[in-house]
């Protein structure tokens, strides 16, 4: 993990300078350079982050409209690889910003590259830290819980039956770890792209202006209040009760990742690491008590 600078007073780090180094040889277009993932960081010299970004953006839309244009755009087929696309624009142009601040010295700007991030679900020195193996127990407990307050009872009819994975019913030893699989790709994608969002950028920006107090306070209330516009994509009748108990709840859950973030002196890694497992876990018990119905089954909605 790489702990930020936080008061005027400490050295610039190596890190910092590396950033300004890239940043001041970037002679792309900087516009144009935001509207493909991996552009950017390819014009900064990451050619390993920048490539992988690139072919990766251009597989999961081309699989995305061709799905869609097979199945529908409605369906999970397209929904799943569109989703995780626009996660990796999003973080794509999130990471060249906080390049450019913790170029510019930047006070609270997270240190950690793409591929840390992506490393910390897995990383034994994060997932050893009591703030991040209790914070993913807490929360998914939690979450379960809510989970059945805004859906309603488990229904287990389908528990233990083959799974159906974009209309499609796969032999069981095929499609869990398929499904499983799929998880960890698009929750990667998110816990990075929402981490780097709301800790590195919100957080950080308004701890910079507003004190660190408030820059907690600030970033959770913004978590959930964007988290609101999932209500496009539930039932009708879920509605309320979401915005009742479900949104209070995802504020809390951002503001437990955002003392985590804060804790761990304002690295990503340890608020990266309980966002992925929670959103993951929590997709996979749905999953595991009804496969023939989870989101990868029919459409694409998002829950928390």
């Amino acid at each position: 993990m790489q702990r930020a600078r936080v008061t005027r007073e400490e050295p610039v780090s190596e890190r910092e300078n590396e950033a300004r180094e890239r940043v001041v040889n970037d002679d792309c277009s900087r516009r144009l350079s935001l509207l493909w993932p991996g552009v950017v960081q390819l014009c900064r010299g990451r050619s390993t982050e920048g490539g992988l970004m690139l072919g990766l953006g251009a597989a999961e839309l081309g699989t995305g409209l061709a799905a869609g244009f097979d199945q529908g755009f409605g369906s999970a087929a397209a929904g799943v690889p569109l989703l995780a696309f626009g996660d990796l624009l999003t973080l794509s142009a999130l990471d060249a910003v906080i390049e450019s601040q913790r170029a510019a010295r930047y006070r609270f700007v997270p240190q950690e590259s793409l591929s840390e991030m992506a490393a910390a679900p897995f990383s034994p020195q994060v997932l050893s830290k009591p703030a991040v193996w209790a914070g993913i127990a807490g929360t998914l407990a939690a979450g379960i819980l809510v989970s059945r307050i805004v859906d309603g009872p488990v229904d287990t009819t389908n528990f233990g039956r083959r799974p159906v994975l974009f209309g499609k019913e796969l032999n069981s030893a095929v499609g869990y770890p398929l499904a499983g699989a799929i998880g960890i790709g698009l929750f990667e994608h998110v816990a990075i792209a929402e981490e780097s969002a709301f800790r590195g950028l919100v957080q950080s920006g308004w701890a910079r202006s507003s004190g660190e107090d408030r820059g907690w306070i600030y970033g959770s209330l913004t978590f959930g209040l964007v988290h609101a516009s999932n209500i496009v994509f539930m039932d009708p009748s879920q509605r309320l009760t979401y915005l009742a108990v479900g949104v209070p709840f995802i504020t809390v859950l951002g503001s437990y990742l955002g003392l985590a973030y804060r804790w761990s002196g304002y690295s990503l890694a340890p608020s990266v690491a309980i966002h992925f497992w929670y959103d993951f876990l929590i997709e996979a018990y749905g999953f595991v008590l009804d496969p023939r119905h989870s989101p990868l089954a029919l459409t694409w909605g998002m829950g928390f």
